[in-house]
C-alpha cells in the first residue's frame, strides 16, 4: 500500500543548486562584519564632512594666528594661550582630518602601519595639550580674579613660558612610549576606521592616558570656573550696595574675559567627553558607528572656536578687521578697550602691572 506523502529526493542539478546557494547565503553573512554591514554613503557623508571641516577649522584658526602675532594681543596673556590652542587645532585640522577623511573613502587604511602610529600619536598628543592650555587658561583666569597679586607673580615672562612648554611637553610623554615599544601601542581598528589605541595591548597606557590627560584636566577646570561663578555671585552683590564705577568695569570686563573661556571649555568638553566615554565603555568596539561619528562634534569645535572669539571679545574683532584690511604693517595705536586684558599682559617688571 502506497503511503499519502511521498519524499521527493532532488536531482543532481537540484541539489548543487541548492548547495550554492547555501554557500552563497554563507559567505554573505560572514563578509558583512563591522563597517561592512552599512550603506557606502554614510562613509561618502563622514569623508564629505570630514574635508569641509578640514578646510574651514585650518582657515580658520590659521586667521586667528595671523590676527593675534600682528597685533596687541600677542603681548596678552590669555591670548597668547589662544594662540597656542589655534596651533595646535591647525597642526590637527592640517595632518589629522585629511588622512581620516582617506579612511573614510577608501574603508581601510592604506598607507603604512608606521604611519598609522604617528597618526595616532599625534591626534591624542593634539588633544591632550587641548586639555592643558585649557586648563592653564582656566588657572590665569582663577589667579586673576580671586588672587591677583599670584597672579602677577606668574604671568612673568620665565613662570609662563615654562607654563606653555609644560602644555605641550607633557602630553607627549604618553603618545612617546608606544612608538618606541615602551608602554602601549597603537595599531588600526578596522571596526572603527581609525587609528587609535590597540585592542592587544596592556589597558594601563590607555586608562592613564584617558584619566591624566582628560578625567583630571576636566576636574581640574570644573573647579576653577566654580570657585570664579562664586566669585561673580560676590561681586554682584557688592555692586547692589554701591562700589566705584571704575572697578566694577574691570570686574565685569574680566567676567566677559572669563565667560569667553569658559565657553571655549564648554565647546571642548561636550565634543570631546562623547568620544572618551564611548571608547571607555565599548573598548571592544561593538558597536562601530558611534566611534566613527563621535569624533564629529569635537572637531566641529576645533572649527568654531574663531568664531566664539570674534563673538565675545571686541579686542579679537578688531584684530581680524586690521588682518582681513591688510592693515597690519601699519603701527596698531588703538588702546586695548578691556582693562583686564591690560590687566593679563605679559610684565617685565613690578611697575609695568597697574595695581589691582
Amino acid at each position: 500500500m502506497m503511503s499519502n506523502y511521498e519524499i521527493v529526493q532532488p536531482t543532481g542539478t537540484d541539489r548543487s543548486l541548492n548547495i550554492s546557494q547555501y554557500d552563497h547565503i554563507g559567505n554573505a553573512s560572514a563578509s558583512c562584519d563591522g563597517i561592512h554591514c552599512y550603506p557606502g554613503v554614510i562613509f561618502e557623508v563622514a569623508t564629505i564632512m570630514t574635508i569641509v571641516l578640514a578646510v574651514f577649522g585650518a582657515f580658520g584658526n590659521v586667521l586667528t594666528i595671523l590676527a593675534i602675532v600682528t597685533s596687541r594681543l600677542k603681548m596678552n596673556v590669555n591670548s597668547i594661550l589662544i594662540c597656542n590652542l589655534s596651533v595646535a587645532d591647525v597642526v590637527y585640522c592640517s595632518f589629522i582630518l585629511p588622512l581620516q577623511a582617506m579612511t573614510f573613502y577608501h574603508k581601510g587604511w592604506t598607507l603604512s602601519d608606521l604611519l598609522c602610529q604617528l597618526h595616532a600619536s599625534l591626534r591624542i598628543w593634539l588633544i591632550g595639550v587641548n586639555m592643558m592650555l585649557l586648563s592653564t587658561i582656566a588657572f590665569y583666569r582663577f589667579l586673576h580674579v580671586v588672587h591677583p597679586q599670584s597672579h602677577t607673580r606668574y604671568t612673568q615672562r620665565p613662570w609662563f613660558i615654562a607654563a606653555c612648554v609644560l602644555c605641550w611637553a607633557l602630553p607627549f610623554f604618553f603618545c612617546i612610549t608606544p612608538l618606541i615599544g615602551i608602554w602601549g601601542s597603537f595599531d588600526f581598528q578596522e571596526r572603527i576606521l581609525q587609528c587609535t589605541f590597540s585592542t592587544n595591548s596592556s589597558k594601563s597606557h590607555k586608562i592613564t592616558t584617558i584619566t591624566a590627560g582628560y578625567v583630571v584636566p576636566c576636574l581640574f577646570i570644573c573647579v576653577c570656573y566654580a570657585r570664579l561663578g562664586c566669585v561673580v555671585c560676590t561681586s554682584r552683590q557688592r555692586a547692589s550696595r554701591g562700589s566705584q564705577y571704575r572697578r566694577q568695569r574691570a570686574r565685569r570686563e574680566s567676567f566677559r574675559l572669563t565667560g569667553m573661556m569658559l565657553l571655549i571649555f564648554l565647546g571642548f568638553l561636550i565634543g570631546t567627553t562623547p568620544f572618551f566615554i564611548i571608547n571607555t565603555v565599548d573598548n571592544r568596539l561593538k558597536y562601530p558607528m558611534p566611534h566613527i561619528w563621535s569624533p564629529f562634534l569635537a572637531w566641529i569645535m576645533y572649527s568654531m572656536n574663531p568664531v566664539i572669539y570674534t563673538v565675545m571679545d571686541v579686542n579679537f574683532q578688531r584684530a581680524y578687521h586690521r588682518l582681513l584690511l591688510c592693515m597690519i604693517f601699519k603701527p596698531d595705536n588703538v588702546v586695548e578697550t578691556s582693562v583686564a586684558d591690560r590687566q593679563s599682559s605679559l610684565i617685565k617688571g613690578k611697575h609695568d602691572h597697574p595695581p589691582q
